[in-house]
């Protein structure tokens, strides 16, 4: 088992030209990141068509977002650790070029199950990136300028979000239900040409430390099997084989994992990552905000849709307020990041998202019809709530660990985050239909308002866990780390020199 590490902070050298990689680094998980958004939000416009031309039926159709999901959820722990030990770079640039060939299998699919097995190794190329983008970048920007590059990369994701749909049904009007995967695996292969022309090369720390191939196994098992039972339960019900058998394979591999990972002297999750109170609650916060936001839209989509009888367009043009909110949210949360406690800035965030819960909670009381300007208003406030809360919380949780376990850190931020919208979904479905005979618009009302009030009330949780992970300074990383003589330096840093306590942050320098 690792003894317990200090937490070390490394940041590029100050200049010029470590401005130019943090800003070229930037661009390339930029690009990314569109590129992965592209294939969550743009292919559900598409799914009609591909069912339509494969005659592909309703299981086949569930496994094609399925797979891509679970398989990009049970590896984040694996990708994490494993660039950890071997070089974020290297397994980033991976990540990417799996990710571009699966998109060209998936279009030159023959059948419904190629297509699946070819989204099933998007979701692993997916999670490469997503496991290795923070890391890269807090590798790339010192503490005080961290937040911002945050900001710009949530900004596109925001808009990704926003834009997909729309990006994705131009691709299949124009180019049929392929066009999104050839599209995707064009520009895959140039965001990989481009990453590796701009990412410098890490070896990993070189430290002698092995992988942890039994914990990874039990990581896969108990993630895996936890994810399928709760997608399985949604159709097949509780007490289906399926659901029952997975969910006792993710019982049994959570209970075994932290025996397993006791007696390994490098275990794949170090304990040592929970011992720090605000890395303990910026985990749990991200977990609990990704399930009390993620599933709003699917909520308020499906009563748009199923009481007020909206067109699915129409429906579609009033949720993206909620990503326009997190856009323009994102880039401002950058900015404040670095001038106040990632604390305040955080809970601030939770605590609007809980706003605009309980405005649309309001507007479904006063409905039906419910106030579009009300909707409206919710949404885009639940969004900036959103907006507000990723970034500061994800910077705190990166200057809190040292260069070597940034990989692990994200990833476990990453896997929560992730099964946090898997819950949020089954149990916002569940809520809005698991009420019997609706009977009429009225008792479909209350089921979609029963489920806000669940939300809401998460995020009012996750606004408490927020507020609990104690006072730090600014920049959204806390007090000044001290140095770890057991973590090594990531390749072309310097480590800062320990601050006394309390000391803040010095004044950011302009936006990278």
């Amino acid at each position: 088992m690792t003894h317990p590490h200090q937490t070390t902070l490394t940041a590029p050298a100050a200049g010029p030209a470590s401005a130019r990689y943090g800003r070229r680094v930037l661009s390339a998980t930029s690009f990314t990141a569109l590129l992965t958004g592209l294939n969550t939000s743009g292919l559900d416009v598409a799914l009609p068509g591909i069912v339509r031309h494969f005659g592909a039926s309703a299981a086949q159709a569930s496994w094609m977002i399925l797979g891509y999901l679970l398989a990009g959820t049970v590896l984040l722990l694996v990708w994490g650790r494993l660039a950890d030990l071997f070089g974020r770079s290297r397994l980033y640039l991976t990540g990417v070029a799996l990710f571009a060939l699966a998109s060209i299998g998936c279009a030159l699919a023959p059948d419904a199950w190629w297509l699946v097995a070819g989204r099933i190794l998007q979701g692993v190329g997916a999670s490469a990136i997503i496991a290795n983008t923070t890391a890269l970048l807090a590798d790339a920007f010192p503490p005080e300028r961290l937040p911002r590059a945050l900001g710009v990369n949530a900004t596109l994701i925001s808009a990704t979000q926003a834009a997909g749909p729309l990006l994705g049904g131009v691709l299949t009007d124009f180019r049929g239900w392929s066009g999104i995967f050839w599209t995707s695996g064009a520009a895959g292969l140039a965001a990989c040409g481009w990453a590796a022309y701009v990412l410098r090369r890490d070896d990993g720390p070189g430290s002698g430390e092995t992988f942890d191939v039994g914990g990874a196994l039990l990581s896969v098992l108990f993630l895996g099997g936890g994810a399928l039972a709760l997608t399985a339960s949604g159709s097949q019900g509780w007490t289906s084989g399926t659901v029952v058998v997975s969910a006792a394979v993710a019982v049994a591999a959570l209970l075994v994992f932290p025996l397993v990972q006791r007696r390994q002297r490098h275990p794949l999750v170090d304990p040592w990552l929970f011992h720090d109170r605000r890395r303990s609650m910026a985990l749990l916060a991200a977990f609990l905000t990704a399930m009390s936001y993620f599933s709003v839209v699917l909520v308020m989509s499906l009563y748009l849709q199923t009481v007020e009888g909206l067109s699915a367009l129409s429906a579609g043009f009033q949720v993206m307020f909620m990503a326009v909110g997190a856009m323009v949210a994102s880039p401002v949360a950058g900015r404040l990041a670095t001038r106040h406690p990632a604390r305040l800035l955080a809970s601030a965030g939770t605590a609007t998202s809980a706003l605009g819960i309980a405005l649309l909670v309001l507007a479904l009381w006063l409905g039906p019809p419910a106030p579009i300007g009300l909707i409206g208003l919710g949404l885009f406030l639940t969004g900036v709530g959103a907006g507000l809360f990723g970034v500061p919380n994800t910077g705190e949780l990166m200057s809190l660990v040292p260069a070597h376990r940034r990989g692990i850190a994200n990833g476990v931020r990453s896997m929560l985050q992730n099964a946090g919208y898997l819950i949020s979904s089954v149990l916002a479905l569940a809520l809005v239909s698991g009420h019997g005979p609706s009977g009429g618009p009225e008792p479909l009302v209350g089921h979609h308002r029963t489920a806000l009030l669940v939300l809401l009330c998460l995020c009012l949780a996750a606004t408490a866990t927020s507020l609990l992970r104690g006072s730090g300074s600014n920049n959204g990383g806390g007090n000044a780390p001290k140095a770890d003589p057991a973590s090594p330096p990531t390749r072309g840093t310097t480590v800062a020199p320990p601050g006394p306590p309390g000391q803040s942050a010095p004044p950011a320098p302009p936006a990278p």
